[in-house]
C-alpha cells in the first residue's frame, strides 16, 4: 500500500500540493497543454530551490529528501514532478565538491554555482535539452554547435519546451570538443521544432526545440564535466522516485474497487513490486560514493531499468484486468499507464540499458 509518512520538510510541502495539482492533472492530460500553473505552484512553495543549500536561500534537501518529494509529488501530477526533476538535476551538479573540480574551473564554478542557485531561489526555471535525433542516446554524438557564444541546435524531448528560462544542452564547442552548455532562453532565439504529440507526461511538454544562435551563459558547472565528476545519478534515481508514486497512486485507486481473481492478483503483485522499487531506491540513496564510480552508476542504471519496466509491465496487467470504463481514454487507471509507459523510454532508455548489461554478463 502507499505509504504515507513523509520524512523530508520539503515532501510535506509537496503533499499540501498534491490535492490541487491532481484536481487539475485530468485536464491537463487531455488537452496536452502543459501545467505553467503547477509550476508557479511548485515556485510559490519554494520548491524549485528544493536542492539548493540551505545557506544559498533553498531548501537544502539531499538526494533521498529529493527522491521523496518527487515521488510524492508524482502521485497527484507526474508531469509536474518530471519537470521538477529536470531543473533539480541540473542544480544537482552544482552540490559537487569543488575539491572533484579541476583546479582551474574553480572560480568559473563558484561564479555559475552562486548565480545559478539565485536564480533558481527568484522562480527561475532550469530544463534539459539534451536529446537528438539519429544520436542513439549518447550526447557525444551531437551535432550541435556553440559558435562565437551562441548555440545552433535542434534537440528533442526538452520538457517545459519554450516556458524553461535556462537549458543544460549538450554540444560541440569550437575546437569540437562536446560539453555540456548553460543556455538563456533570450525569447528571441529558441523555437518548438515539434509539437508535444506524446502518449503519456502529455503536460509536460516534452517538445522539440530550434536553438537559432541562442546565448550561452558558458560551460555547465565546470569543463570536462560530461566525462569528469557529475551528479547525473540524481536524474536517474529521481525517474525511479516519479514512477514510484505514480505506481502508488495506481495501486491506491485499483485497491478500493472490487474485482475477480486478475484484479485482486494485480494489485496484490503491484504492492510486491513497489516494495522491491523501495528498497532498491533506498540502497542506491544510503550507498551514495563521493565521488561516484563506475560501478555506482552501474548500480542506479539498474534500479532505473528494473523500476521503470517492472512497474509499466505490472500497470499493462492491471489495466486488462480492469477492462470496461478502465479503457477510456479520460481513465485514471488508463492515464496512469499511459504515464508508466514513459518510464523505459527516459536516459538510459531501456534498449541502452539493455546493451550494456548484457555485454557486461558477457565479461
Amino acid at each position: 500500500m502507499n505509504e504515507t509518512t513523509v520524512a523530508a520538510p520539503a515532501a510535506e510541502r509537496a503533499a499540501s500540493l498534491v490535492p490541487q495539482l491532481a484536481a487539475a492533472e485530468r485536464e491537463h492530460d487531455l488537452a496536452g497543454r502543459i501545467a505553467t500553473g503547477n509550476l508557479r505552484l511548485l515556485a510559490e512553495a519554494g520548491l524549485l530551490a528544493l536542492n539548493v543549500p540551505l545557506s544559498a536561500g533553498g531548501l537544502g534537501e539531499t538526494l533521498g529528501g529529493a527522491l521523496e518529494t518527487l515521488r510524492v509529488l508524482a502521485q497527484g501530477s507526474p508531469s509536474t514532478a518530471l519537470m521538477l526533476t529536470m531543473h533539480t538535476a541540473i542544480l544537482a551538479n552544482y552540490l559537487i565538491d569543488p575539491r572533484h573540480v579541476p583546479p582551474q574551473e574553480r572560480a568559473a564554478f563558484f561564479e555559475q554555482r552562486d548565480w545559478a542557485f539565485a536564480r533558481a531561489c527568484e522562480g527561475k526555471i532550469f530544463a534539459v535539452a539534451n536529446s537528438e535525433a539519429g544520436a542513439g542516446g549518447n550526447v557525444k554524438n551531437s551535432r550541435a554547435t556553440v559558435r562565437e557564444g551562441r548555440l545552433w541546435a535542434t534537440k528533442s524531448f526538452c520538457s517545459m519546451g519554450t516556458h524553461a528560462d535556462y537549458f543544460m544542452s549538450a554540444a560541440r564547442d569550437e575546437s569540437g570538443r562536446v560539453e555540456y552548455h548553460l543556455v538563456e532562453n533570450d525569447g528571441l532565439s529558441v523555437f518548438v521544432d515539434t509539437p508535444w504529440e506524446a502518449m503519456g507526461m502529455r503536460s509536460s511538454e516534452s517538445v522539440s526545440l530550434r536553438f537559432e544562435g541562442a546565448p550561452v551563459r558558458g560551460t555547465l558547472v565546470y569543463r570536462g564535466l560530461l566525462d569528469g565528476v557529475n551528479n547525473r545519478h540524481w536524474s536517474t534515481l529521481a525517474f525511479c522516485a516519479i514512477f514510484t508514486g505514480i505506481a502508488e497512486s495506481l495501486l491506491d485507486d485499483v485497491s478500493k474497487q472490487g474485482g475477480g481473481i486478475l484484479h485482486r492478483s494485480g494489485a496484490v503483485d503491484l504492492h510486491l513490486t513497489l516494495q522491491a522499487c523501495r528498497g532498491f531506491m533506498r540502497h542506491c540513496v544510503e550507498s551514495e560514493p563521493d565521488p561516484t564510480t563506475d560501478a555506482y552508476r552501474k548500480l542506479v542504471r539498474d534500479c532505473k531499468l528494473f523500476v521503470t519496466r517492472s512497474l509499466a509491465q505490472q500497470a499493462s496487467a492491471i489495466y486488462i484486468a480492469q477492462s470496461g470504463s478502465a479503457y477510456r481514454f479520460t481513465s485514471a487507471v488508463s492515464r496512469k499507464l499511459r504515464d508508466l509507459l514513459a518510464g523505459p523510454a527516459l536516459r538510459p532508455p531501456v534498449g541502452v540499458s539493455f546493451d550494456e548489461l548484457w555485454e557486461e554478463l558477457q565479461e
